[in-house]
Formats: C-alpha cells, structure tokens, sequence
C-alpha cells in the first residue's frame, strides 16, 4: 500500500511539474527580425524609434494571460509614447496597452483569453514607441505584471526575460557644427582650386 501511495505522489509531482512550462520574452529592433538586435539608438530632439517585444513559447499549452512591465533603469532618457499590441482581436479576448512613462515605459500592460493566446513557438507581441528625452542611456526589461503571466492555467515555471537598450545621443553644441561646416568649406575649396590649375 505505501509503494502505491509513493509511485503516485511521484507520479502526480511529475505530471504538474512537465505541465508548467519555460517562456521567453525578449526585444528586438525589428518587427520581423527578432534577431535584429537589442540597441536603439536615438538623438536628443530628434525622431523616436520603436522597440519590439517577441514571446518564445516552448510548449504545446497556450499562453492565456499575458501581463507585463516593460521597464527602464534610468528614469528622462526614453519616454514610451505608445504600446501597441499585435493582433489583439484575433489572439486576444482583450487587452489593454498599460500606463506609459519613462519608467517604467509601460506598467501593468495585459492581454489574456481563455481559449487562444499564444501558441507554440515564436510570436511578435507588441510594438513599443518611444521618444528620446535627454541624452543618456537606459537598460529596458521586463516585470509581470499585476494580473500575472498564465500558461496552460498555471504560471511558467520559468521565464526569461531579456533586456536591451536605448541611448540617446545629445544633439551637437553649434560650435561643433559651426566647425565641421568650416572643415567641409576649406576642403571644397582646395579642391576647386586645384582643378582651375
């Protein structure tokens, strides 16, 4: 009698620990290529850029919740302008892009159903906007959010979050330019001058 109850605590434990799975969420600077790279560079006062978030789901059991923080180390660098999530009617019962700052850059974003989500493998999840601030640099992450991360029911057993990086270069004093022009003025000088001899 006591084997039998033994095998199948065993049994059990090996059932709900195969049953949690692994999930990675990581950035790139590309909405096709996630591989493109972690670094987005930015110039103080000029344009913003986009940083991209992908899911890797390991397992066959779909992700059904999905709430997360994505965060930043040094607040007034970046400032997120929006958080748009990809395909929300279509994976997604609902969802809501969070509160969006510079730090974090987006709080408490979430996306959940009970009969889709993300399935097996690798998936674009969302587009983060963001416009530079001042010049500096910032290591972007991610937290769970308040509403958790939900995998087949459960939490994962594991979640990797990756981490990249944006820096905002500070725009050029104009006596820096006011130099360079100078530099370029003299050069196209000499060289008309040496084609009229």
């Amino acid at each position: 009698m006591m084997k039998k109850l033994i095998f199948a605590a065993v049994a059990a434990m090996l059932c709900f620990s195969s049953s949690a799975q692994a999930l990675e969420i990581f950035l790139s600077t590309s909405a096709v290529d996630p591989n493109a790279g972690t670094n987005l560079n930015l110039v103080e006062g000029g344009p913003g850029g986009s940083l991209f978030v992908w899911v890797n789901n390991d397992e066959p059991t779909t992700i059904e919740g999905l709430s997360l923080d994505i965060t930043s180390d040094t607040p007034g660098v970046a400032g997120a302008t929006a958080h748009l999530i990809n395909d929300p009617g279509g994976r997604w019962f609902a969802s809501t892009p969070g509160v969006l700052g510079d730090a974090p850059l987006v709080d408490d974003s979430n996306a959940f159903n009970f009969f889709g989500g993300f399935p097996q493998g690798l998936a674009l999840h969302s587009e983060v906007q963001v416009d530079p601030i001042a010049a500096g640099v910032t290591t972007v992450g991610f937290a769970t959010g308040n509403s958790g991360i939900a995998v087949g029911g459960i939490p994962p057993q594991t979640e990797n979050f990756g981490t990249g990086t944006i820096t905002v270069a500070p725009v050029p004093e104009p006596g820096t330019m006011a130099g360079l022009a100078s530099i370029a003025m003299v050069g196209c000088g000499l060289v008309a001058r040496r084609r009229r001899s």
